[in-house]
Parts: C-alpha cells; sequence; structure tokens
C-alpha cells in the first residue's frame, strides 16, 4: 500500500465521527431526565477514572461533588426544563484522587408530550484557569486589603493626602481633604479648587515641568478652606514608576505651616523696617559724619606733618648704613600715612 493511500486511511480513521466523540479533547456525555447517564465519551472517563462498565449504573449527579449534585437537583434541572440549555456552568468532578473543575455547557430534548426527555453535554476542564482565577481573586483580595490599609493610615495622618494619575487627575483624597474643602467625594473637587488666584499660576508651570521631567514638586502656596481666610501650606508631589520606569501615579501631600509663614514673615518685615530706620539715621547723620572725619583728619595731619618736616633734618645727620635704611623706610612710611589723610580730608570736604 502506497504512503498516500495509508495517509488517506489515518485521516479517515481521525475524522471518523465515532472516533471524534470518544476522543474529542472535551468531555461528552448524555443523560436522560432523572440525570441516568446514558453515554459518556473516552476523554471525561479518563479524566474521572470510570470504568465504562460502571456508566449505567451511574447518574449525572453522582458524577459531581455534594454541592454540585445539589447545585445540579437546584438549579440546572429547573433551567433545561424551562429554557432548554445551559451554558458555561461551573461545576466540580468527582475523579478517584480528588476532584477537577470544568465547565458544563447542555442542551435538553423534550418528548412530544412537551417534557424533558434526554440532555446532551460537553464539559471543558477548568483547573488551570480556575487556579488561575482563584490567584486573581486572591490579588484582589491582597490589592483591596492594601488600599484599605493606605486609606486609614493617610486619615490618621494630620497632613491632607491624596493621589493623582499620570494626567494630573486625582483618583483619592483623605478626610482631612475633604473636611478643609467641604467636599464628600473626589469627584466633587474642581480644577485648582481653594488655591489661592495669585499663587495658581507659578503652581501650574512647576506642576507642568514636574510632570514632563518626573521631578518631585515642592511648591508653598496659599489654600482657601470652605469656611475662613487662606492659610500656607507645603505642596509636595511624588512620582511613583513601575519596573519599566514608567509614572504610574503621583502621591501627594499639602502640610500647614501657616504660623511658620507668618512669623516668617513677621520677622522678614521687622528686619525690613529696621534696615530702613538705619538707612534714615545714617542719611540724616552723614553731614555731622563728615565733620568729625574732617576735623579727627585735621588732627590727626598735624604731627604726621610734624614727622615729616623733621625726617629731613635726621638725614643731614652722620648715620650708618643700617641707620640710614631705616630713615628711609620711615620717610615712606610717613608718606603714606599723610597721603591717607589727605584723601580723608578731600572727600569729608566734598561732602560738606
Amino acid at each position: 500500500m502506497e504512503k498516500d493511500d495509508l495517509d488517506q486511511e489515518q485521516t479517515a480513521a481521525l475524522t471518523n465521527p465515532a472516533f471524534l466523540y470518544q476522543n474529542a479533547p472535551i468531555g461528552q456525555l448524555s443523560f436522560d431526565a432523572t440525570g441516568g447517564l446514558i453515554l459518556i465519551n473516552n476523554t471525561l472517563r479518563e479524566w474521572l477514572d470510570l470504568p465504562e462498565e460502571r456508566v449505567s449504573e451511574l447518574s449525572f449527579s453522582d458524577l459531581l461533588n455534594k454541592a454540585g449534585g445539589y447545585y445540579y437537583q437546584m438549579f440546572i434541572t429547573p433551567l433545561l426544563n424551562l429554557h432548554g440549555y445551559v451554558n458555561e456552568i461551573s461545576l466540580s468532578m468527582k475523579t478517584s484522587t480528588g476532584t477537577i473543575d470544568v465547565l458544563l455547557n447542555a442542551v435538553g430534548y423534550k418528548n412530544t408530550a412537551g417534557r424533558l426527555h434526554l440532555v446532551n453535554a460537553t464539559v471543558q476542564r477548568i483547573s488551570d484557569r480556575k487556579k488561575y482565577e482563584q490567584e486573581l481573586m486572591y490579588d484582589k483580595k491582597v490589592a483591596e486589603a492594601e488600599k484599605r490599609r493606605f486609606e486609614f493610615l493617610s486619615n490618621t495622618i494630620p497632613s491632607m493626602i491624596w493621589t493623582a494619575e499620570p494626567n494630573g487627575r486625582i483618583n483619592f483624597v483623605n478626610e482631612q481633604v475633604k473636611n478643609f474643602f467641604g467636599v464628600e467625594k473626589v469627584t466633587n473637587l474642581k480644577a485648582l479648587q481653594g488655591i489661592v488666584k495669585e499663587d495658581r499660576s507659578a503652581l501650574l508651570r512647576d506642576w507642568k515641568r514636574s510632570a514632563e521631567s518626573g521631578e518631585t514638586l515642592d511648591r508653598e502656596v496659599r489654600l482657601k478652606p470652605a469656611q475662613g481666610e487662606p492659610e500656607w501650606f507645603v505642596l509636595r508631589a511624588v512620582p511613583y514608576r513601575n519596573e519599566q520606569g514608567i509614572i504610574e501615579l503621583w502621591f501627594g501631600s499639602c502640610t500647614n505651616i501657616h504660623k511658620r509663614k507668618q512669623l516668617q514673615l513677621a520677622r522678614y518685615f521687622s528686619l525690613s523696617d529696621s534696615l530702613l530706620l538705619a538707612r534714615r539715621k545714617i542719611t540724616e547723620n552723614k553731614d555731622a559724619f563728615a565733620e568729625i572725619a574732617l576735623s579727627q583728619s585735621h588732627t590727626i595731619r598735624k604731627p604726621v606733618a610734624n614727622i615729616l618736616g623733621l625726617l629731613p633734618m635726621l638725614q643731614q645727620e652722620s648715620l650708618s648704613e643700617e641707620g640710614r635704611n631705616v630713615l628711609q623706610l620711615l620717610m615712606e612710611a610717613a608718606r603714606e600715612l599723610d597721603q591717607v589723610v589727605t584723601q580723608i580730608v578731600t572727600k569729608s570736604a566734598s561732602r560738606l
């Protein structure tokens, strides 16, 4: 027999309806209106470790765990009678070593009296899918627990805490924010709500720069509460990045520094007033200072002039080489001192 003939023969065997039914990648079975098993394919029997000779002894409920059996009697049978089908019903079927998770799809057929006569069903094994779903549910519960803990912690902190998406839309605020601005939900917050008008443009400029560069935002701003006068806050926003370095969220806080800012401004204005007063005093007394400087410069210049007059007389005396050098240094020092005094006199005279 030629190879092509063998291939065609094998193809015909593998596509035979009986072979397809018995060895399909899903379980297939048929049972009557009472649940008694009529036919079950090899695939499902292998999953359940069920000998072929026992099929006629069992009902569909016998294949299910206890909870599945109750569910079949209470819900699946009425649905088959009412609608004639059920889709993707999650069940657990018993095996010799435990259970497997499956999805049941079934179609019911009625007799001439209009009563349910027979059910053809398919069973899809979803153990891996079930495990994945359970992992997702666990991760969801963990995430929700972490969220509750974060919200609890943020509500115990006296500062205002908030988070924002990368585009700047706020998606969480703690109770301090709600109480300060008098809102109940995050969605009730409006853009730039509570920020004093004079501080908005600078804050928007800094926020845009931080959003583009991913750098931390720090800025002092005035916020107006629902009731009362504006107060000073330090607004801080820090980016949170995922493993790829992409910003997923912004964590922000607003810390009240109103008392510190008021004290800082009071000190600034006090220092400015002190400097202004000192400048005014100096301006008012500059003439007196000039007269004093001129008077003292004349008092100093008189002995300097005497020294300059006596030094030439010493030069006429017989001195050693060392003595002449000392006398020359003394003459130069006296001349420098005379120049300094002359400059003082000249500047003082110009101010009078």
